[in-house]
């Protein structure tokens, strides 16, 4: 069975994770937005850009929220909190993960077949998006290695405890 102690550390190394990716992920989608907002978006998709780009902005900002709101809660209200429970994290978890996923695969699509390289097919930035594209996938991942953390251990706080018992602690 899992000790506290380890689903402690784990959860603070993945919630450190998220949360190094996603500051990342905020600090270069934020300059391309202003970047953009101040010189004007691509000439071609122009509002395909600036959309996707903004659904990872928004990605990034409520990633980092959770994750220090998640992260700080579930170390400082001990064990038998509900409020920062199993429920609690995989909501805000969720709806990260399909913000990033929504946001990255589309700019992914949208940014395939350009090469930044090749005369004609490159745009003002287009190595900056395309880098906000790997850190994206890079954040995905991660929120998605914590979602199944916590999905683990709600089917083992389910199994042990029932549905009464919803704290990251199986103990």
């Amino acid at each position: 069975m899992l000790s506290k102690r380890l689903i402690k550390l784990t959860h603070t190394i993945l919630f450190s994770l998220v949360f190094l990716a996603s500051v990342a992920a905020l600090g270069v989608s934020s300059a391309i937005v202003k970047h953009y907002n101040s010189r004007g978006y691509p000439p071609v998709n122009n509002h395909g850009y600036r959309d996707r780009i903004r659904i990872l902005l928004v990605a990034s900002v409520w990633t980092t929220a959770s994750a220090i709101i998640l992260m700080i809660g579930f170390l400082a209200a001990g064990e038998n909190n509900a409020v920062f429970g199993l429920l609690t994290h995989i909501i805000l978890v969720t709806i990260a993960f399909l913000l990033f996923l929504i946001g990255v695969s589309s700019l992914t699509a949208l940014t395939d077949k350009i090469s930044c390289s090749k005369s004609g097919q490159g745009f003002e930035w287009c190595k900056v998006v395309k880098g906000l594209v790997a850190i994206s996938w890079i954040d995905t991942i991660f929120i998605f290695i914590t979602l199944v953390f916590l999905i683990v251990l709600a089917c083992m706080a389910r199994r042990r405890y029932g549905a009464s018992r919803s704290t990251l602690y199986l103990d």
